[in-house]
């Protein structure tokens, strides 16, 4: 929709703003529109004059036509139609929704305001308690109300999957825990998120404390390590495969890919027939597995059909078998891999059985208690730095999602009704690429992309927080049914992804327009959202938020919601925004 701008209105910024607009149908009976100011243009007819031109090139303005003569126009993107029973509020009955376009055009003349709460209020009077408010519409002071459900309520359909992508900098790990923090208010919703980096157990860069969040809404938050705190499955493939990314077969001379496979292979069956494995010393189990392979001359045989290569590993397994002092270099790598496995950890400390911790989650709400907020943290420590490598995190992401898959879908056929569980994937690019970088990131991806399809049914939803849509599987994008586009995608395959999402026209340059957060004095994180996430937009339009970065601001616009809970801040900012509100 086009619409002209009073002169009044040009001292003011619209571009991003709401607006809203009505026309009369019957004397109480109105369509009241919402849409974005997404293009604004100033024309002169006089100095677009060929005449004139010459005027303007010497003087630069024409006295008593320039600016006097101006006319603004701006290209609305309507978003949301409502029936309503006056053309402005009060209303008397609360609106309905009427569809995502005006069914006349509307008469010239009418007025076009700027939509503020009051407003904004009004219209969504019938949604107020389960919407939240994570930000303003973008440029504006008016906050700009959300959908961010569960996965078992009324108005939805199963569980949905979310994506942030931005950036360095765009503010996506703010809207992401902003996010999260909202969801968290439906307490039988378990929250359990994939931490490769370890940013979600450090909340380094967190807006706020999401832990103690939780924690104030009467969950349990367990943040558990794969290196000191989760005991995985005891399968013999996993820890073969774990026995590997370490450098394990290395050791044993066997280097060759094709031959390494095969002593993968053959290590498995020893395992399998190695009983109770995961329970005894490392070490005991270690020399049991090299004096079963050296005395197995088939195994051998299989890893190996040239006799020299064959008699170089039976002579490594007899120097390593007799010597201390290399059995102890060799054990120094499948002792931390073999604790993965062990009911406690190198420190004595005992371990979570990951299938437990799953089932924690999945289960949700039991006994009258809120579902828990669980972090696997993947990143490396007590000095295990072969837990970096993208490929060791791959097959551990792997065999975790694949069992919450599994044990989703048992109790969904166990209940005949959906598990409320959201899984957070961060640095998503890493492990759900579009172009993965190795086998094992290869497979996880193609799991990942299979999960988002089957899933949702089971009410088991995915958010993927990454930096570049094109980074994505494209099979796990096309399933995103919220979208939030941060600031930096406006180049090569993502900008034609973006295109693809909303189209060329307005809507796409005001996202163009956004400013880099770390080149402005007052941080702001602008953000365009695509899907079902708003009352104020259901079309595929999309809708232009600014998200909070005072979680004071964040906890005062939902008061609806949170009127109890304290701020919740980071343990460096104590000091100076504590507060209860």
């Amino acid at each position: 929709m086009t619409v002209d701008i009073l002169e009044e209105a040009a001292a003011t910024t619209l571009l991003g703003d709401l607006v809203a607009l009505t026309h009369q149908l019957e004397p109480q009976r109105h369509l009241l529109a919402v849409g974005t100011v997404a293009e604004i243009e100033t024309r002169n007819r006089w100095h677009e004059d060929l005449n004139m031109r010459g005027v303007v090139k010497m003087h630069g303005r024409l006295p008593h036509l320039s600016t006097v003569g101006d006319t603004r126009t701006a290209k609305i993107v309507i978003q949301a139609v409502y029936e309503t029973d006056s053309p402005h509020p009060p209303f008397q009955t609360p609106p309905h929704e009427s569809s995502g376009a005006l069914g006349m055009s509307p008469s010239t003349g009418m007025p076009v305001r700027r939509v503020d709460d009051e407003t904004v209020g009004a219209l969504i009077s019938r949604h107020e308690p389960e919407v939240v408010y994570l930000g303003h519409i973008y440029r504006s002071h008016v906050q700009l109300p959300l959908y961010v459900r569960d996965f078992v309520g009324e108005q939805t359909d199963g569980a949905f999957h979310v994506g942030v992508f931005g950036r360095n900098g765009s503010g996506k790990t703010a809207l992401a825990v902003y996010w999260l923090a909202a969801q968290m208010r439906h307490l039988s919703l378990g929250v359990l998120a994939f931490d490769p980096q370890g940013q979600f157990s450090s909340q380094n860069g967190f807006p706020f404390d999401l832990k103690s969040w939780a924690r104030n809404l009467g969950r349990e938050v367990r943040g558990l390590s794969i290196a000191e705190d989760v005991r995985l499955p005891a399968w013999a493939t996993t820890f073969v495969e774990l026995l590997d990314g370490a450098r394990f077969f290395q050791q044993l001379t066997i280097k060759n890919a094709s031959n390494r496979e095969a002593a993968l292979d053959e290590f498995v069956r020893l395992l399998h027939n190695t009983a109770d494995w995961h329970e005894h010393h490392p070490d005991e189990v270690l020399r049991a597995l090299l004096t079963l392979l050296q005395g197995d001359v088939p195994a051998l045989t299989r890893i190996y059909n040239s006799k020299g290569p064959r008699d170089r590993v039976i002579g490594t397994l007899d120097r390593i078998l007799t010597s201390p002092s290399e059995f102890e270099q060799l054990a120094g790598i499948f002792r931390p891999v073999h604790n993965l496995f062990a009911p406690t950890n190198l420190a004595g400390r005992p371990r979570t059985k990951l299938l437990q911790l799953i089932h924690d989650v999945v289960d949700g709400r039991r006994g009258g208690r809120a579902a828990p907020y669980v972090i696997i943290d993947l990143s490396a420590r007590s000095g295990l730095t072969w837990l970096d490598d993208p490929e060791t995190k791959a097959r551990l992401i792997k065999d975790i999602a694949s069992n919450l898959r599994r044990v989703a879908e048992e109790r969904w056929h166990e209940t005949e009704r959906p598990i409320n569980c959201c899984v957070v994937f961060d640095e998503a690019h890493r492990f759900a690429s579009s172009q993965p970088a190795g086998e094992q990131t290869a497979q996880l991806a193609a799991s990942l992309t299979e999960y988002v399809r089957t899933t949702r049914k089971y009410g088991l939803g995915w958010m993927f927080i990454t930096q570049e849509i094109s980074a994505l599987s494209s099979g796990i994008y096309s399933q995103l049914r919220v979208k939030a586009f941060g600031y930096g995608l406006t180049t090569g395959s993502d900008l034609n992804r973006l295109t693809d999402e909303v189209g060329r026209g307005p809507a796409l340059e005001l996202y163009k327009s956004f400013p880099d957060p770390r080149a402005v004095t007052r941080k702001t994180y602008p953000f365009m959202l695509t899907g079902p996430v708003s009352p104020l937009s259901f079309t595929s339009a999309p809708i232009f938020l600014e998200v909070h970065t005072d979680v004071a601001d964040f906890v005062n616009a939902n008061q609806h919601l949170f009127a109890s809970l304290p701020v919740p801040t980071l343990p460096h900012q104590r000091q100076v925004t504590s507060r209860h509100v």
